[in-house]
């Protein structure tokens, strides 16, 4: 048995396998990894185990990459039995982790407090101040262990999912607005519309900064070998009041290149302006149809916009988990 850090790009492969065993939850068969999912993540760890090469190099000068995928792994026999994946925020202090996972048959020892307080502690040897994941509601023992380690709620989100088929169309934008393209590494239109809606309990663990949306230019030269590893495509739009001159919501769509995977559509709407989610959770649903239609679609929607999650439920959505957003400072 050993704890160490994890290895890239010689853990990619095992720690897939583990995962896809790890997220399967046989009361709730919803929660767990889907068949196009695993298709998805086998396709885009073989693309990135390519690439890493290039991204280990520059890691070696690049500050804004040196904390890309950092986390820990639990060894039992010379297998994966847990780990944790975590990333820095940009250039901030802010951490989110992505994954916590033990296999089901070495749980209740133990493994991921282990696991879990080996990356708190490295996350504060590199100046981490808050950290924050999510949780699905309902998974009693992962919420009393992140309690047990000082995480505390401050949010949610719905993740729903759309069966492969026709959609409708999303019909015309109110004359009232205007809709532009939001063009990839525009950080300011984004770092500005959140400022300004996302509620504030939310910003204490993630703060709205510059720094976590500004793209570092490595990273930026990097995002093409990215997009390639993932497979996919996708585009994001705003909308203006036009009186104002305001943008007051936005919305993306993201499809694979490949009959593999998923479609996913993703919109942010400010509440002033909630009349705004039927027609941009629409909008993504049509767009991601119209490329893929054999797929199905995800969407997440963070509880302080309902509406989104009615107009998603009036489309076909159908909830897949409810999530709880937890975070800690460090």
């Amino acid at each position: 048995m050993s704890l160490r850090p994890i290895r890239l790009p010689q853990d990619l492969i095992p720690a897939a396998d583990m995962l896809m065993q790890t997220f399967q939850y046989p009361d709730h068969p919803e929660w767990g990894v889907q068949s196009d999912e695993q298709a998805a993540l086998v396709d885009s760890i073989r693309r990135m185990r390519r690439i890493w090469p290039i991204v280990r190099a520059l890691q070696l000068v690049s500050p804004s990459l040196r904390d890309l995928a950092r986390g820990f792994v639990f060894e039992e026999g010379g297998r994966l039995v847990g780990l944790t994946l975590a990333n820095r925020e940009g250039l901030t202090s802010c951490w989110y982790i992505g994954t916590v996972g033990v296999l089901p048959g070495f749980r209740g020892r133990g493994i991921a407090r282990q696991v879990l307080t080996a990356t708190l502690e490295m996350m504060r040897k590199r100046r981490g101040e808050r950290v924050r994941l999510g949780v699905i509601n309902g998974n009693t023992p992962a919420q009393a262990l992140y309690r047990s380690l000082g995480f505390a709620d401050y949010g949610g989100s719905t993740r729903y999912a759309r069966e492969a088929g026709s959609a409708p169309e999303p019909g015309a934008l109110s004359e009232r607005y205007e809709e532009t393209p939001l063009r990839e590494f525009d950080w300011r239109t984004r770092y500005e519309l959140d400022r300004r809606i996302v509620p504030a309990e939310q910003q204490a663990y993630e703060p709205i900064v510059p720094a976590r949306y500004r793209t570092p230019a490595p990273i930026r030269l990097l995002a093409p070998l990215f997009r390639l590893a993932e497979n996919t495509k996708d585009r994001d739009v705003v909308v203006r009041d036009r009186a104002s001159g305001q943008v007051v919501a936005r919305c993306g769509w993201t499809w694979p290149r490949t009959p593999k995977g998923m479609n996913s559509v993703r919109v942010r709407v400010d509440p002033a302006h909630a009349a705004l989610s039927s027609y941009l959770v629409r909008r993504g649903l049509a767009e991601v149809t119209a490329r893929r239609p054999e797929l199905r679609v995800d969407l997440f929607v963070p509880t302080w916009m309902p509406d989104a999650a009615r107009e998603a439920e009036a489309l076909g959505f159908t909830r897949r988990t409810s999530n709880r957003l937890m975070g800690m400072k460090l």
